[in-house]
């Protein structure tokens, strides 16, 4: 409908409330005439009325009627609003022809009852579409069962003090949320940083890990920040491992089998529970009121296949990984392998603020090792916490948030992931008996170690400690070649004549041979290096500098972008975070991985005739075996065999 039938339509609606204007004043008029009928006698000295009290008669005759008509009921409709639309409708459409058929009235007036809004008709914003998307409203109203609390947990105990007696005792015990840090209360600080979620994502946060939380009996609960998709985000919560109902978690025992050759690489065996990359669960969801999705543990190997690709997420956990080289699995286990690289290169810590708990030891543990059947029997692991807070630490009330600013402050706080795709090493085997086969296996791996002792063997990768300064971490090297000097003329024009063009290519191939290798990692290249410059792998820079009391230290990681640390309120208050994509800083423009070298030719067989009976008696016996014939004796005793024939 157009501005110039609203007008036309306002237009009509006045003219029908003049027609009803009308007719109360003539309604008035009939009745004072019959009034001035009853009462002749005694308005005989008040004939000469002025109009004036007349219309003002009418006037609030008029205002009291209206009033009346405008009386809501319970529903918020008025007969004043009925009223008013079933004249828009007959002066502006004439449906069946009403005027011709006033019999269709009471038809036309039910149907605009059938046809009204609940809360009413009385402002015409009610006609214009509502702004807000239906799947937005849904989202709306999930949004309210962040508010439910869970139901309490009935627990019932049954005890028999003697064989007459019974007693059952029914307890319940409301849900309680484990202690966390606050998404609302660290989003202060992460806006200082230049990230964070809106206030309204971090309360919906809060109380969505709370009911999480409750539901599951969640600990270490923390909130590790939010991965970007294409079509949509994943929130995404710690926790210690959870473990599932009629799950078991057992101590690690090397499975590995031995290779069948030297050369040839077996599968590393995943880490277990509680143990490495698997010592977290990471739970995901699209939004606060949706469910939240626990992300399946990972593996050695689907690690070093997530190091070689990169590729942005989709929101979809079940959307396939499209990439070279190609990706086994779902998007749930690549997200589950970022998120294991992530927190293990970003989560740090100020120094002193962590350190590692105290080895609890067994009985049990012990006494079955003195037994010896360790290695029979699987135990059940426990948890232990890899590092825990230090009590008392940043307790000083002057305490200066600034001594936090140099990043030899910042300390790792998480295992390393080594280049085998675990954090821990795979335990020694263990064997009581060692069969023969398995000697003989032995004695043939010394033999081709001592025989490809020539053979360069691969180092083991250094161990990493636990609490290492992030000022050790870097980017790269760059190495500074300074430039040759420049040659004068008449000395480049006296080399030209002297030299020989194929002496020149011997001394060229001569000192590239005496060259020393490129640098391949920072650490081929001395420290002392005056052409070595190094690039820190973190940024650190104090915010809010103007009040002591509300400074706070930020902390960037350039090797993952979207990492972010902070120091606050003199060290109490401290935390990490992610905002990214979940990928690692690409220098250049990413090469795909390149396909595996193609295997060698195999060499010349060499044909050796089978030992006859009598020689493998020999051997059985400890006797040599006799020397085998020349070809020519070979050749004479075929000949004579020929000959008696």
């Amino acid at each position: 409908m157009n501005t110039h039938t609203k007008i036309n339509n306002r237009k009509k609606t006045f003219f029908f409330f003049a027609l009803f204007y009308c007719f109360c004043r003539d309604w008035g008029e009939h009745k004072r005439n019959g009034e001035a009928k009853q009462g002749k006698r005694r308005r005989q000295t008040k004939r000469k009325m002025s109009v004036r009290p007349l219309v003002e008669d009418v006037e609030e005759m008029f205002g009291r009627t209206k009033a009346y008509l405008m009386n809501a009921n319970k529903d918020g409709v008025s007969v004043y609003d009925q009223l008013t639309r079933l004249m828009e409708q007959l002066l502006d459409e004439n449906p069946h022809d009403i005027a011709a058929d006033p019999s269709r009235f009471n038809e036309i007036f039910t149907l605009l009852q059938q046809s009204s809004f609940v809360n009413g008709q009385s402002t015409p914003a009610c006609n214009e579409p509502c702004s807000v998307p239906p799947s937005e409203l849904a989202r709306l109203a999930d949004n309210e069962r962040l508010f439910d609390r869970p139901p309490p947990e009935t627990l019932t105990t049954i005890e028999q003090p003697d064989p007459y007696t019974t007693v059952t005792t029914t307890r319940i015990k409301p849900h309680t949320a484990p202690p966390y840090d606050s998404v609302a209360q660290h989003n202060l600080y992460w806006a200082w940083a230049g990230c964070g979620v809106t206030e309204e994502e971090a309360f919906l946060l809060d109380r969505s890990i709370t009911m999480l939380a409750m539901e599951k009996k969640l600990r270490d609960v923390r909130f590790f920040g939010k991965i970007f998709g294409t079509k949509a985000d994943y929130y995404v919560v710690s926790s210690q491992r959870y473990v599932q109902d009629g799950e078991k978690v057992y101590k690690e025992v090397n499975t590995m089998p031995r290779p069948a050759r030297r050369k040839l690489e077996v599968p590393v065996q995943p880490e277990p529970g509680f143990v490495g990359v698997n010592r977290l669960s990471f739970w995901v969801t699209s939004h606060p009121s949706a469910e939240w999705k626990l992300l399946p543990d990972v593996t050695p190997q689907q690690i070093l296949a997530g190091r070689r690709i990169k590729r942005l997420f989709t929101g979809d956990l079940n959307a396939a990984v499209i990439a070279s080289p190609p990706f086994e699995w779902n998007e749930a286990v690549y997200l589950r392998v970022q998120l294991s690289r992530i927190a293990s290169g970003t989560y740090i810590s100020p120094m002193g603020a962590l350190e590692e708990p105290e080895e609890e030891v067994d009985e049990e543990e012990e006494a079955e090792d003195d037994e010896g059947n360790a290695a029979k029997k699987l135990r059940e692991a426990k948890y232990r916490p890899l590092t825990q807070p230090v009590k008392g630490f940043a307790s000083e009330e002057d305490s200066d948030v600034t001594q936090w600013a140099k990043l030899d402050q910042w300390v790792h706080s998480e295992g390393y992931i080594y280049a085998n795709g675990r954090q821990t090493k795979v335990p020694e085997k263990q064997e009581d008996e060692e069969d023969e086969e398995a000697e003989e296996l032995q004695q043939q791996q010394q033999q081709e170690e001592e025989e490809e002792e020539e053979e360069g063997e691969e180092e083991e990768e250094e161990e990493r400690e636990l609490f290492t300064p992030i000022n050790l971490d870097f980017l790269y090297a760059v190495i500074n070649i300074p430039e040759p000097p420049k040659v004068d003329e008449e000395d480049e024009e006296e080399e030209e004549e002297d030299d020989d063009p194929a002496e020149d290519a011997a001394e060229a191939e001569k000192d590239f041979d005496d060259m020393p290798p490129k640098p391949v990692t920072d650490a081929d290249v001395p420290d002392d290096d005056p052409m070595k410059v190094k690039i820190a792998a973190w940024t650190v820079r104090v915010v809010n500098n103007n009040s002591k009391k509300h400074r706070v230290v930020v902390v960037r990681s350039l090797r993952w972008p979207g990492a972010v640390a902070f120091a606050a309120e003199g060290g109490k208050k401290w935390g990490c975070v992610y905002f990214g994509n979940g990928l690692n800083k690409t220098d250049f423009s990413f090469t795909p991985t390149l396909a595996p070298p193609v295997l060698p030719e195999c060499g010349d067989i060499t044909e050796v005739d089978d030992p006859t009976p009598a020689t493998e008696k020999l051997v059985r016996r400890g006797e040599d075996p006799p020397e085998p014939d020349s070809e020519d004796e070979v050749e004479e005793e075929e000949e004579e065999a020929e000959g008696d024939m």
